[in-house]
């Protein structure tokens, strides 16, 4: 029963990392002025997106 505690604690924990990360990602993109750099941060942040959906 303590396993699934921690396992459900680390999976939390990896969710709010990646959703801070996303945060971070997004808050350049909407401040880039580079349309390179916008496609860039886009990009850049799929997988974090997938990730917060659990598709990948």
């Amino acid at each position: 029963m303590d396993m699934i505690m921690v396992n459900s604690v680390v999976m939390v924990l990896y969710y709010f990392i990646t959703a801070f990360f996303l945060l971070a990602l997004a808050k350049n993109f909407l401040a880039t002025k580079s349309i390179q750099e916008a496609a860039l941060y886009g990009i850049i942040m799929i997988p974090f997106v997938l990730r917060l959906l659990r598709l990948k």
